[in-house]
């Protein structure tokens, strides 16, 4: 009789397993056939079947583990009727219960690849780490949540329904006996299958993360996770984000060899240089303004043209002063970006982590304040974010300058979902220049924009500009939404360029213009376009920097608009450019020098994509792409590297780690001491 139940409680958990394997699935399916074109499907027809054989190892894997684990419970109440009759009852509950939680996971897949392009990952985390407030509207401006909530309610009521009917059905028809001598090895087989199920395996490792790459074509890698087993990933990987766990010893001997090609002292020290003489900025220290600029990525500039002016008042500067195009963010999110920027992070919760607190030799202010620059950094959003209003003045920020202190010194400014407008930044930055100025001290100005981020709203008072879009741009931009909601985010854009520009135009018009240094760059591309053509694999990171330089400054100076950068390479520009005889820590290389001869230069390095003068290397696939031509952002197909190229793809994968080890290196010996 035992077994009996048995045959019923597998009966009745068969019909969830089945429903949990056909959501993601389907889920998957529509993922394909939305962002992957006839032609890629069958140009690459292998790869697509093996995203649906290995997408659907995922799923049985996920279905297994969680159906799977309900039969094994249920061995518990066999050998009692009565038991048994209230697990079953139980299961009515559970099944449509867990059916729901993978279907939503299914949805929010779905969504979160046509905001990030690319599945669920650690920032989906950000809800909680950013301000969630503000978040929450997003996700109810940008999305259908009120349809998605009653689709799946129905849904639920579909499956409540179901599992109910299937209940009744299932213990009426299954009430035959079975022998012992058939029972045992029967319930031996479905235990192994369960644990082959679990495994999603039958070789020596189980399916893993690194199973997911199973194609050169990067767009098909990104579907074959579902939902619950990327947010497992995230989850792990949030969790360990907040762990400083030391890099073996002979590992990073390993990195460091790759990375300087040559033996090196396992001690960050090694990263310790000094700026080069510089008798204009001994004689008078020139103020330094840096703005980092809210999603100003590169491709969306390319949408500029007689009848779309995307740049405004920064137009003149554009042309006027030195600008590199070929140069990607660091990180891919804000805070992964300016963490990145304030003391070499890699790790995006530095700023709210244990090590918070820690004395950083890389923290970035430490050079300007070892020649009395007062800093300031001002933030249109609110300094809660991160932990930033107690991280930056830690790390030595004199003023901190928030939405609330700039809706203090301009009552007219409105706060937002996520802050005050841009132009109060600026207002406000102009100000204390001409403080600093008529105080006779340097000043050093971080600055990091909000306007330009969804829900998109353009600031009152200010004109809503009609652009209109050809179908194929609409069709190019369609993950952004339908033509008003690309419209309004094209005029945020143009509205931030706009007011960075108004705002160098006033440092230009004044006296302290003269011995003033701007620098302006963006966090991060602009996400949610997507980019499934691998011609793009280096514009999806790129953004662009910014400089100007006054003349009397520019010594010892070469701009050259074809050299290569990237983030790290903004501070040791400005280090050089301003600060004289200073020890700084290198982990870039000074973009305007004269002569380009270190491991940095000449190199954009991002941790999914470098780029040197040959073209762009995917770290994560160990691909590389030769430039289509001498300038632009758009490379070839994948071509077989030769043996400098494979080196280089070395080199700056070894810098990843690198970037870990250091940090943990400061860490450590900041907790030693």
């Amino acid at each position: 009789m035992w077994f009996t139940r048995f045959k019923q409680d597998f009966s009745l958990l068969v019909m969830p397993w089945l429903f949990a394997v056909i959501f993601p699935f389907l889920g998957r399916l529509i993922l394909l056939f939305s962002y992957v074109d006839a032609e890629n499907r069958l140009h690459y027809q292998h790869d697509v079947w093996q995203l649906l054989v290995t997408g659907l190892r995922f799923d049985i894997r996920i279905a297994t583990l969680t159906f799977g684990s309900l039969l094994l419970f249920s061995f518990f109440t066999l050998f009692s009727t009565k038991f048994t009759r209230q697990w079953q009852k139980l299961l009515t509950l559970i099944n449509p219960i867990l059916l729901m939680v993978i279907a939503l996971f299914t949805l929010i897949n779905i969504f979160y690849y046509i905001t990030y392009d690319r599945y669920i990952d650690v920032f989906i985390f950000g809800l909680l780490d950013d301000d969630t407030t503000a978040i929450l509207k997003t996700i109810w401006s940008d999305y259908p949540v009120i349809w998605a909530v009653l689709g799946l309610t129905l849904l639920g009521y579909i499956l409540a329904k179901l599992c109910r009917s299937w209940q009744y059905w299932v213990i009426k028809s299954i009430t035959k006996t079975t022998p012992n001598w058939l029972a045992l090895p029967a319930c031996l087989v479905a235990v192994a299958l369960i644990v082959i199920g679990c495994r999603g395996s039958i070789g020596t490792f189980p399916l893993r993360e690194s199973d997911a790459q199973i194609s050169s074509y990067a767009v098909l890698n990104k579907f074959v996770p579902n939902g619950v087993i990327a947010f497992d990933w995230a989850y792990k990987a949030y969790k360990n984000n907040n762990k400083f766990m030391d890099i073996p010893l002979k590992e990073s001997q390993q990195a460091l060899a790759t990375f300087f090609q040559q033996t090196q002292p396992n001690d960050v020290t090694i990263f310790m240089q000094q700026t080069a003489a510089n008798p204009v900025a001994d004689a008078h220290p020139p103020h330094v303004v840096f703005a980092v600029m809210e999603s100003m990525g590169s491709h969306l500039f390319r949408f500029d043209n007689p009848q779309r002016d995307l740049y405004g008042s920064l137009r003149q500067h554009w042309q006027q002063d030195w600008v590199f195009n070929r140069f990607v963010s660091e990180g891919d999110g804000t805070i992964d970006s300016l963490n990145r920027f304030f003391v070499r992070s890699p790790i995006d919760k530095i700023s709210q982590s244990s090590a918070q607190n820690a004395d950083f030799i890389s923290n970035m202010f430490k050079p300007f304040k070892a020649k009395g620059y007062k800093i300031v950094y001002i933030t249109a959003g609110n300094g809660a974010w991160r932990n930033l209003n107690r991280f930056l003045p830690h790390l030595g920020v004199d003023e901190f300058v928030e939405q609330n202190t700039l809706k203090e010194a301009f009552p007219d400014a409105t706060i937002s979902t996520w802050g005050v407008p841009d132009e109060y930044m600026f207002k406000y930055a102009e100000q204390r220049l001409a403080q600093a100025e008529k105080q006779g001290e340097p000043i050093m100005i971080m600055m990091m924009s909000i306007t330009n981020h969804p829900p998109y709203q353009l600031p009152p008072n200010h004109p809503y500009h009609p652009y209109s879009f050809t179908p194929q741009e609409l069709t190019r931009l369609k993950n952004m939404g339908n033509e008003d909601e690309i419209r309004t985010m094209f005029n945020t854009f143009s509205y931030s360029n706009d007011q960075l520009g108004r705002f160098i135009s006033w440092v230009k018009a004044q006296p302290l213009g003269s011995h003033t240094l701007i620098a302006a760059t963006g966090d991060h591309n602009i996400r949610g376009i997507g980019y499934p053509d691998p011609a793009e694999l280096m514009l999806s990171h790129a953004v662009p920097f910014y400089l100007y330089v006054p003349t009397t400054y520019q010594y010892q100076t070469l701009y050259d608009k074809t050299r290569i950068g990237s983030h790290k390479d903004i501070m040791p520009t400005l280090y050089q450019l301003a600060l004289s005889s200073t020890p700084y820590y290198q982990t870039g290389c000074n973009l305007v020098a004269l002569k380009l001869d270190s491991p940095w230069c000449n190199v954009g390095y991002n941790p999914y994509v470098t780029i040197n003068q040959q073209g762009a290397y995917a770290l994560i696939n160990n691909t590389f792409q030769p430039w289509q031509d001498d300038t632009g952002l758009l490379v070839k197909p994948v071509t077989t590297m030769n043996e400098e190229q494979q080196q280089t793809l070395a080199r700056w994968q070894s810098w990843s780690l690198l970037l870990h080890w250091q940090l943990n290196q400061q860490i450590s010996t900041d907790k030693k001491h």
